[in-house]
């Protein structure tokens, strides 16, 4: 087994792990016992899995307060699982509705993976108000309160760099974890793009 083929075999272990692997998996059986009619099912169970995500984000960073720190925990799983996805598709084929190692870069493809993009944001903005410690613009230290999270979120997020300085080696590693699945991202959506701008040249 080669190194592209144990990477890939890593990416489809993990993705079988999701519930949403479980549920698409599921779906496609009724698919081919019922016919096509479940493919738009397929479809609009896959927008509803990614939009409800986002959704939930959202009302994690905001009610952060009130919940407990182990949620961290799933929310950084959560990131993870959108990363190992879009490797999956963009990369081997694979962990998509329709089979077969060739992705069609669509509308629909880049604007699911930008609102995965947004999830990952707000979940990270959620995981710094429960780990880490940095240092703030008032010299205090310990975790990042909702604004202060999410800055720093969208800061390394898009420039790969965090708006306030980590203080030990943990939250240092949690920085770089966020800055290599931005990097890795980015590198997803502009092949997406190029290959997009290259189907519309071929049209005409």
């Amino acid at each position: 087994m080669n190194s592209t083929r144990l990477i890939e075999w890593l990416v489809v272990a993990l993705y079988r792990l999701s519930p949403y692997a479980w549920l698409d998996a599921g779906m496609a059986r009724l698919e081919r016992a019922q016919g096509a009619g479940w493919r738009r099912a397929r479809y609009v169970a896959s927008e509803a899995y990614i939009v409800g995500w986002l959704i939930l984000a959202v009302l994690l960073w905001w009610q952060h307060e009130q919940l407990a720190a182990w949620l961290a925990v799933p929310a950084l799983l959560r990131v993870a699982g959108i990363l190992n996805k879009e490797i999956g598709v963009i990369l081997f084929g694979r962990c998509k509705i329709t089979p077969g190692r060739i992705v069609a870069a669509t509308g629909r493809t880049i604007v699911l993976a930008l609102e995965n993009y947004a999830t990952a944001a707000f979940l990270m903005a959620f995981v710094y108000t429960k780990m880490g410690r940095f240092e703030t613009s008032h010299g205090q230290s310990g975790m990042l309160e909702g604004g202060h999270a999410l800055v720093q979120s969208l800061s390394v997020h898009f420039s790969m760099s965090g708006a306030y300085r980590p203080l030990d080696l943990d939250t240092w590693m949690l920085v770089m974890a966020q800055s290599a699945f931005s990097f890795l991202f980015s590198l997803i959506v502009i092949s997406l793009f190029v290959s997009l701008l290259d189907i519309g040249a071929d049209r005409h």
